[in-house]
């Protein structure tokens, strides 16, 4: 719903692509729905928040679907430095809070919190302490600043 409502106060439809049932090739998945769009909506760009890899890819994903649907990217975070980007959306007074996080780094606590100064000395805390030797056996990667491993997620409410 709060999608929904940000979508609304811009004044933009909000479109979804969806996967039907039962989908194992999200490549192909993802390249249809992305095909839907332009022939749908005329759309001929796609912008992304991506700042990096993820997992062992050696190509942006979204930046192979949009090749594969002929359509282009756009990747204006692409490897920015990533306590630059959070400090420069404190410093310009957006009000973002966490909607999801994942241990080991974060507990419940961390969910609504407001992501500001504290929070990322918090998090910077976090990274300073290091991993335990478990965690590194475990295939633990040190916190991203901005989450690009899916340490957590958060939305923008002002």
């Amino acid at each position: 719903p709060l999608m929904r409502l940000q979508a609304k106060s811009l004044g933009l439809e909000l479109l979804f692509v969806e996967f039907p049932e039962g989908t194992t090739d999200y490549f192909q998945a993802y390249v249809d729905g992305i095909s839907n769009l332009h022939d749908t909506y005329g759309i001929k760009t796609i912008s992304t928040g991506d700042m990096d890899l993820v997992g062992t890819m050696e190509r942006n994903w979204m930046e192979r679907c949009c090749e594969a649907a002929g359509i282009k990217v756009h990747l204006p975070l692409w490897a920015i430095n990533r306590e630059e980007a959070l400090n420069t959306m404190i410093e310009e007074g957006f009000e973002i809070i966490f909607s999801c996080v994942k241990s080991p780094f974060f507990d419940g606590s961390w969910i609504n919190r407001k992501l500001d100064r504290t929070a990322l000395e918090d998090m910077k805390k976090i990274i300073n302490s290091g991993l335990t030797q478990e965690q590194i056996n475990d295939g633990v990667k040190p916190l991203d600043l901005c989450g690009e491993r899916g340490e957590y997620h958060t939305m923008c409410v002002g």
